[in-house]
């Protein structure tokens, strides 16, 4: 069978973003990458204003403490990857570090003085659920937002077969 030209009439309709990936260097810089990049697909997915402000912020505390608490060697230094999960109604998105390395829970107060150690209670107060995870390329760390729909989508329901 020849390979054929088709001409589609009309615009083509864009597929939903299901999920995507991407990985930052451990450079202080690359949080604000990893920002831009999720802002970009949050855009593309057409995710309320509120969820994306929200996002931005809980994947800026995880990416960050990735960077700021990897090892200080510099053959292992703080690369991460970010992977986004697209849902009717949520989000998920994942911070694995690069080189397999276990993320560090620390329970701390944090001083009303201290610059850091509020992240971790950033995303516990605006995550819908959050917390650790594993995977076949390491563990990490993850956060889940959900929100309400203007309206449930409709159904799809066959027509109905006449007889024969």
């Amino acid at each position: 069978m020849p390979n054929r030209t088709v001409s589609l009439s009309g615009r083509r309709r864009r597929l939903p973003l299901r999920r995507c990936s991407f990985r930052f260097t451990g450079r202080p810089e690359s949080v604000k990458d990893a920002r831009d990049w999720l802002d970009r697909r949050l855009a593309m997915a057409d995710a309320p204003e509120k969820i994306v402000r929200t996002a931005l912020l809980l994947l800026s505390e995880l990416a960050t403490n990735n960077v700021v608490h990897a090892p200080g060697d510099t053959k292992a230094r703080g690369d991460f990857h970010v992977r986004a999960f697209f849902f009717h109604g949520w989000l998920r998105v994942e911070v694995r570090d690069a080189h397999g390395r276990a993320p560090s829970l620390r329970v701390v107060t944090p001083d009303a003085t201290a610059e850091g150690g509020r992240g971790l209670v950033l995303v516990n107060a605006f995550a819908s659920r959050w917390g650790r995870f594993q995977s076949g390329r390491g563990p990490g760390m993850f956060f889940e937002l959900r929100w309400e729909l203007p309206q449930p989508p409709a159904p799809v329901v066959p027509n109905p077969r006449k007889g024969r």
